[in-house]
This record gives structure tokens, C-alpha cells and sequence, in this order.
């Protein structure tokens, strides 16, 4: 009988869309800054969905950090060049009681075509919408399902004889200490920047959290060692029209491989594949894939 229990709950919506090229386009290598930005013109002209999803720090009048409630998973193809016709995909993944504002979302995201992906503003459409978990269509022609849009738990995943692991990380991984941007980092560092974003999600969209166990893992995270480490530093900027100015992205991309007793950290490291980790996420930053050994 399994005898493990959730350490954590989280519901979240994870969206699949599929945007289609009206002409031809080229578009940046790495589209999260741009879909963001299409979608929140979008959004805007709904004030309390934009606010709840989009300017949660303007809620604590900017004196902290407040984690935004989405993330956007760009496609990992690396093209650029689109064909008129050619489909787009990204996903999008709404968490805790952001859900409320899934209709709006969609309504978002059926304006994009008014605005236009990339500097030349390239004119692209909504094809449909997906709940990749399930395939049911949330939306298509027009249509907006709200049965298929179902919530899902984050995954809270238990392995036993666990002894090495390794992350890879897909997407830029930004994390600050004192201002800087880290060129090097451990363990603890990974699982408590794990860690504070499920507490920091959960606490203010909703869900729980076993506090102690949080605690617990934290401390024994010091005992486990890096065995293998190929990162590097990816550069990458990312142009803001608010500020009217380039903004830096890089971050640190590669494998790492932990070794040491490893069990109590599965559910952590194989939930932080769904939520990302570090900075900058709502652009789809600090992607990770793991395999337990």
C-alpha cells in the first residue's frame, strides 16, 4: 500500500495553442518575451484579469517580487521563418486561482491577430486551444468550452533508491543572489529556489504545503554533491517597450548531475519540470528536465 502523502498541492490549467501564419514571417529565436507581450496588449483591455495575472507586483506597490500566476512555455523548435499557413505552438499554464480568468485568457489570445508577433508585427491567428492532459478542445471556431477547461494537480511524484540525478536545463536559468546574476550554481540553491516558489504560489493563489518538510529538505539538501557539470552561460536580451530599452536574459543552460541520497527530493525536482525555477518565468526562463538514476 502506498503509504506517501502530498507535500504539496497545487492545481493549475495547462493550455496548448496553435497560432496560424496569415503571410510569411520571421520571428526572434526565442518567442516568450514576444507572446507575452502580444498577449498582455491584448489582455489590457481587461483591467481586472490584467491586473490578477500581469501586474500582481503593483499589488504589494512594488516593494516585492510577487510570483505572477502563469508561465508561457515557448515551442522548443528553433526555427524563425514561418510560411503563411504554418502553425505555432506554445503553451500556457495558469495556476491556482488564476483559473477565474481562463475565458478572458482566450479572449486574449483571439485578439492576437489585431496586433501582431515580432517587431514587424507579423499577422498571425487563433487556430485553436488545447488541454493537452485530456486533448479536449477549449477552443475553436469561435467556440469557447469551458467543460474542457479542466484544472490538473502539480505533480507531486514519489521514487524510492534514488541516487543520482540529473537536470538539464532547457531554458535560460536566472537566479540573483545579492543583486548578481549567478554563473555557478548547487544543489541547495536549486531546491530552495524550488521550494519558495511552490510555498510562494501556494500561498497566495491557493493550495498547501508541509512547511516542515520544506524546512527539512532544505537542510539536507548540503549533503548532496555535483558528480558532473557541463553549464554555460547563454546571453540572450530581450527588447521592452515599456522601458523603452534592451534588457538582459542570459542565464545558465546545460546538465548537471547531483549525487547523494535523493529520495525525499524527487517530488521537488519533478514538480519544478511543470512550474519552472529562478527568474523570469512568466517567459518561459529556468525550464528543467530531469531523469532519476
Amino acid at each position: 500500500m502506498n503509504t506517501y502523502k502530498n507535500i504539496f498541492e497545487l492545481k493549475y490549467i495547462p493550455i496548448r495553442v496553435c497560432l496560424v501564419a496569415m503571410e510569411n514571417a520571421t520571428l526572434p529565436e526565442y518567442l516568450g518575451s514576444t507572446i507575452r507581450g502580444v498577449i498582455g496588449q491584448a489582455l489590457y483591455q481587461n483591467q481586472e484579469a490584467y491586473q490578477y495575472i500581469y501586474q500582481n507586483r503593483k499589488l504589494s506597490d512594488n516593494k516585492q517580487d510577487i510570483v505572477n500566476p502563469y508561465i508561457i512555455v515557448p515551442s522548443q523548435e528553433e526555427r524563425t521563418k514561418y510560411k503563411r499557413g504554418e502553425q505555432l505552438f506554445f503553451e500556457i499554464r495558469l495556476f491556482g486561482d488564476a483559473k477565474k480568468y481562463m475565458k478572458e485568457l482566450i479572449e486574449a489570445l483571439e485578439k492576437i491577430d489585431l496586433y501582431g508577433l515580432g517587431v514587424s508585427r507579423y499577422k498571425f491567428t487563433l487556430d485553436k486551444v488545447i488541454q493537452p492532459c485530456s486533448q479536449r478542445i477549449i477552443w475553436q471556431d469561435r467556440q469557447y468550452i469551458e467543460l474542457a477547461a479542466k484544472s490538473v494537480s502539480l505533480p507531486c511524484l514519489h521514487l524510492k533508491h534514488v541516487k543520482k540525478a540529473r537536470l538539464y536545463l532547457q531554458t535560460p536559468l536566472r537566479i540573483r543572489r545579492g543583486g548578481k546574476l549567478l554563473l555557478d550554481i548547487d544543489f541547495p540553491t536549486i531546491i530552495r529556489n524550488i521550494t519558495s516558489r511552490i510555498e510562494t504560489l501556494t500561498r497566495r493563489y491557493g493550495g498547501t504545503i508541509d512547511e516542515s518538510e520544506m524546512i527539512r529538505v532544505n537542510n539536507l539538501a548540503k549533503d548532496v554533491l555535483i558528480s558532473e557539470k557541463e553549464i554555460r552561460l547563454k546571453e540572450m536580451n530581450r527588447y521592452s517597450n515599456r522601458l523603452n530599452q534592451k534588457m538582459d536574459f542570459s542565464g545558465l543552460q546545460g546538465m548537471i548531475e547531483f549525487e547523494g541520497k535523493l529520495d525525499d527530493f524527487v517530488p521537488w525536482i519533478y514538480a519544478a519540470q511543470t512550474i519552472h525555477i529562478g527568474r523570469n518565468t512568466t517567459f518561459g526562463m529556468g525550464k528543467i528536465e530531469v531523469e532519476f538514476l
